[in-house]
């Protein structure tokens, strides 16, 4: 991080440069979106071919979340709480890390079904922001006004991080406003200005706190080197003190959304991450280093981390590190930063606290953008010289040892042909910047010239990657949503009731609930509660605390009564446990059901649910068997096993170590390779099955041969219906091991559900359903009537910012399993109202109220000063602008 050090503006100076153009700045904030565009439009992106720009978690989790937000601005929707993932879910902390952008409040304006289209736009205009963010911190921080403005610009908007992780949306807005935060820093220590540190900075971290985090970490570095630059020992105090305290209420004016998400932070499983106690190194350096070239793809998932940001910035870090200009300690600081941010993206402890103590999964380096973003503010101070100053030989030569440079590292590491363009590209830098040495160009042919090598360059480095960040397709996203709309219709002109779920028998995304918008139980978010995937895996419905996810696959009437599921649509096919479910409607081969066995979101149960612990770990037939007994009080089984009658191996033999547990060990050269699990029960039995097997990918079921359905099993298990089997018919699992499979653990669990205990247990529990009153996204009132003392349960995830009243007395919440709500009650009717505020909200918005008071004082008051409250720090004179008969102390002496 290098500063030029230039004079305090007098009012006439500042007058004259309100009148400057802006043409520069406009130029800085459309070239990068035209580049993009047109790369989008090679990639055939709607409406100019049959594509979208959703990939990977933008598919999965950015765009349902956006789409719910977009839902809820129309619709005015609270922003605290959502039903529409994951059971309920706390919405503010989730919007905090997907959704916060300020350009998202645009989406309002828009109809859904152009909403893809208008988060197309939106993700150009982040990248246009990034130009003109940069270009304004050029212009503020070295007082220039002209066409380099643009060539810097560009290359921040378009490095290799911004275009490797375009389709990362959520992070682009943090990405972009870290050359407005850096500015604001320059005025605070330079100039005495503190308010547009202060607003950049809180709308960095409402945008993104994660991705702000790195920026605030990255501000305490900058202030660093900017007290090298600026500062006497004397003015150190005073600018520490204001910096600390800007920070602060920089922090404050984001606090309505950074207390909350906290909070939420506290409930995940990241939280559970271990400090390395090894330090180790990921990659040779070499390898890193040959990673600063162009012409190559960038990282888009998993590999290098992304530090290209154009040939051209490293080219003029010869004459940067050359010229006598600069002094030593604005080098040594500058390449001090740069070594800090290669080695912290090579070390594993750096990494792991650069990421907030936490092994990101995916996405690596995740804060690489600030090695681009120091590396392009040296190189445009190298390109000062270029223009300002009369260059030497040695500054051309500098040049041309760092075009080699590249070449030298490079070579034999990265590709080939990324090798010999970037050298081609460098040596025509050094060969522009040498004819305008000699005066072959002038100042606009020099910039026309360094402009044409610079857009081929960059628009290779577009195309690259657009291609490796790939795209999807767009009609059939998501898929049979004009059926599955029609059947949400018909479902809600069917349901009187305030409040119902909905669950899809397959899922599309991990987030179907918020994709096509229905009360629903699935979600997968960084956000997601441990304890809530935990209790889901205990159940059987497939989960992972550190994939950070939880959704509806499979069902049993246990998990489908727990998490008040009550109808189900099939996009394709029909449903095996038929005697579960109802058809109602149909529509273009998309069926809905209802559950027959439907309970409310809240019914009483017995008082010793409390007690149920999850066991994630354990047999998930045996942990509803316990959590349906501790809440009906029946104690005979409503799941009973079934022993397999046979098995059939083929290219593989089996070793039983107990009941469904066996070790498998493939045959070498054999062709195809299963697994197949026959069982037999001896009456009409409704079964239920439960697998995993190391290098598996699907399960088959069969009945007497026959195919019924296929489940996936490749990710996380979970139980899925084997339909109704009469005592003479078969029911097989086949499984196909992989081709390079050797050996591997497989777990076969078979249960047969009981009628009878299901009917008496449903009729217990719903004896004492709640009738709800009132229902809205953070409240909800219902009557019901207790036979005996016990618990109301409510499927609703247990946070602390659930607050409960039985009756207008306020009660405690007693969690289930540390997972659940529930309320103690007493024989007798009751009135139950729940009410929900996300923890940490009140303390927030009063410090995000508080700061922008502050705010508005001090403007006041300087206003009313007619003078800042920080002084700018003098410049120090040049000595050829002392007057002549100025004696210092010295001197004299």
């Amino acid at each position: 991080m290098t500063i030029l050090h230039s004079k305090t503006l007098n009012h006439a100076e500042y007058a004259a440069r309100k009148k400057e153009p802006k043409l520069y700045l406009l130029l800085s904030f459309f070239i990068p979106m035209i580049f993009l565009g047109i790369g989008l439009v090679l990639q055939d992106v709607h409406p100019f071919g049959d594509r979208q720009i959703l990939v990977t978690d933008f598919w999965h989790q950015y765009y349902p979340f956006l789409r719910l937000l977009h839902e809820k601005l129309q619709s005015g929707g609270s922003l605290l709480y959502t039903w529409d993932s994951g059971l309920g879910t706390n919405f503010l902390s989730m919007m905090a890390y997907y959704a916060a952008s300020p350009l998202n409040l645009l989406t309002a304006l828009v109809p859904e079904s152009v909403l893809r289209e208008a988060v197309t736009v939106e993700l150009l205009l982040k990248v246009g922001f990034a130009g003109l963010f940069f270009a304004l911190f050029l212009k503020g921080t070295f007082r220039r006004n002209d066409f380099s403005l643009c060539l810097f610009s560009v290359m921040y908007a378009l490095c290799s991080y911004i275009l490797g992780y375009y389709w990362n949306i959520i992070w682009l807005d943090t990405v972009a406003l870290l050359p407005l935060v850096v500015l604001g820093l320059v005025y605070l220590v330079r100039d005495g200005k503190y308010r547009l540190y202060v607003i950049a900075l809180g709308l960095s971290l409402f945008s993104n706190y994660y991705i702000g985090m790195f920026t605030c970490i990255f501000a305490v570095i900058a202030y660093l080197c900017l007290c090298v630059f600026y500062l006497r020992p004397r003015q150190l105090s005073g600018r520490t003190l204001a910096m600390a305290g800007c920070s602060l209420l920089g922090g404050a004016l984001a606090a309505v959304v950074l207390l909350p998400a906290y909070y939420g932070l506290q409930l995940t499983y990241s939280v559970n991450n271990v400090f390395p106690t090894m330090v180790q190194f990921y990659e040779n350096w070499q390898t890193l280093l040959a990673n600063l070239i162009s012409y190559h793809a960038p990282t888009s998932k998993d590999g290098l981390p992304n530090l290209a940001c154009g040939v051209l910035s490293l080219v003029l870090m010869g004459p940067f590190l050359r010229s006598g200009k600069i002094r030593i300690r604005e080098k040594i600081a500058a390449i001090l930063v740069l070594a800090f941010l290669m080695v912290s993206c090579n070390c594993n402890v750096l990494n792991f606290i650069w990421h907030g103590f936490h092994f990101p999964n995916m996405l690596p380096y995740r804060f690489s953008f600030l090695f681009s973003f120091v590396l392009l503010t040296l190189a445009y101070r190298g390109f000062q010289l270029v223009l300002e100053e009369k260059l030497k030989i040695w500054d051309v030569l500098a040049m041309l040892v760092m075009a080699f440079l590249v070449f030298l590292v490079s070579y034999h590491i990265q590709e080939n042909r990324a090798v010999y363009w970037s050298l081609i590209t460098a040596l025509l830098y050094a060969v522009i910047i040498l004819l305008y040495f000699r005066q072959f160009f002038n100042k606009q042919l020099f910039c026309a010239a360094i402009s044409i090598v610079l857009a081929f360059e960059l628009f290779q480095n577009v195309k690259l990657g657009t291609e490796e960040v790939s795209t999807s397709d767009y009609a059939s996203y998501p898929t049979a949503e004009a059926s599955v709309d029609a059947l949400l219709e018909e479902i809600d002109a069917q349901d009187d009731t305030l409040f119902y779920r909905t669950e899809m028998s397959t899922w599309y995304t991990l987030n179907d609930p918020a994709l096509y918008g229905y009360h629903g139980l699935s979600q997968f978010s960084s956000m997601a509660n441990e304890s809530i995937s935990k209790w889901m895996l205990a159940l059987g419905l497939p989960a992972s605390e550190a994939g950070n996810r939880y959704y509806y696959g499979g069902s049993t009437p246990v998990t489908n009564m727990f998490t008040g599921i009550r109808y189900l649509i099939c996009r394709s096919g029909s449903v095996l446990d038929n005697r579960e479910w109802q058809s109602i409607a149909r529509d273009a081969g998309c069926t809905a059901y209802k559950n027959a066995f439907d309970l409310p979101i809240g019914f009483q149960t017995e008082n010793d649910l409390a007690s149920y612990e999850c066991q994630p770990d354990g047999n998930p037939f045996e942990n509803q068997n316990t959590l349906f007994r501790l809440a009906t009080g029946i104690e005979q089984p409503l799941f009973t096993a079934v022993e397999v009658r046979d098995v059939n191996y083929s290219g593989a033999s089996a070793l039983k170590n107990g009941y469904g547990n066996y070790t498998y060990q493939a045959e070498t050269g054999a062709v195809n390779r299963s697994l197949q699990y026959n069982y037999q029960t001896q009456r009409i039995s409704d079964l239920y099955g439960y697998m995993t097997v190391t290098g598996g990918t699907n399960v088959t079921i069969t009945r007497d041969g026959a195919f019924l359905s296929s489940y996936s099993i490749s990710k996380q298990p979970y139980i899925f219906p084997m339909g109704t089997y009469e005592g003479n018919e078969t029911a097989g699992l086949t499984v196909a091991l992989p081709e390079d499979a050797t050996s591997g653990i497989v777990t076969v669990y078979v249960y047969q559900l009981d009628q009878d205990v299901l009917t008496e247990g449903y009729a217990k529990l719903s004896a004492g359903a709640v009738t709800l009153t009132e229902f809205s996204d953070t409240r909800l009132t219902g009557t019901m009537t207790a036979q005996e003392d016990g618990l109301c349960y409510f499927s609703i995830p247990y946070e602390s910012g659930w607050t409960a009243k039985v009756d207008g007395v306020r009660t405690d919440v007693t969690p289930v399993g540390d997972a659940m709500v529930a309320v103690p009650i007493s024989a007798g009717e009751h009135t139950i109202t729940l009410t929900y505020k996300p923890e940490g909200f009140v303390v927030g918005a009063l410090c995000s109220g508080g700061a922008i008071v502050i705010l508005i004082l001090l403007y006041v008051l300087e206003r009313k000063r007619k003078r800042p409250l920080l002084q700018p720090i003098p410049e120090k004179p040049k000595p050829e602008e002392l007057p002549a008969e100025t004696e210092t102390e010295e001197t004299a002496s």
